[in-house]
């Protein structure tokens, strides 16, 4: 899913548990979470182009599939699932929940979205990743390009 489009489900998402929570922080949670979790692409954009600030660049390396070695960190339903047990048992509060569901709702629109593109939906899990050797080309359909 293209970032603007994260932007707009992430603020809105945010928008719909500050509502609910009436906490400023709690919407903060909820961005970082839906949205600043794009930070891990710039991680192997930059192992495979070091420092290049080419703004350009990197969104055609993501859109066109050109990207080799894909680790992206944080897009990890195994991180969630960590997550969410962590919530259920020490109950840390409002804060945290707020981060997960702004994790949950771009993992889940991303699944979504990219399902044309990707084969399977394993590719959400950081292990499949790992166990491919975080070969990108290994879970695309094709060399189509992201929309």
């Amino acid at each position: 899913m293209k970032p603007q489009y994260h932007f707009i489900a992430t603020v809105t998402i945010s928008s719909v548990i500050y509502s609910y929570s009436r906490d400023i922080s709690c919407f903060i949670a909820s961005f970082i979470g839906g949205f600043l979790i794009d930070v891990d692409h710039l991680f192997d954009y930059y192992r495979e182009q070091g420092i290049n600030f080419k703004i350009s660049r990197f969104f055609k390396m993501f859109n066109e599939n050109k990207i080799k070695r894909l680790t992206i960190i944080f897009h990890s339903l195994e991180l969630i699932l960590a997550l969410l047990i962590i919530i259920f048992y020490f109950k840390p509060g409002l804060l945290w929940v707020s981060f997960v569901l702004g994790l949950s709702q771009h993992i889940i629109f991303d699944i979504i979205f990219n399902s044309p593109q990707i084969k399977t939906s394993y590719f959400y899990f950081f292990t499949a990743r790992a166990l491919k050797g975080f070969r990108f080309k290994e879970f695309l359909r094709s060399a189509t390009p992201f929309k």
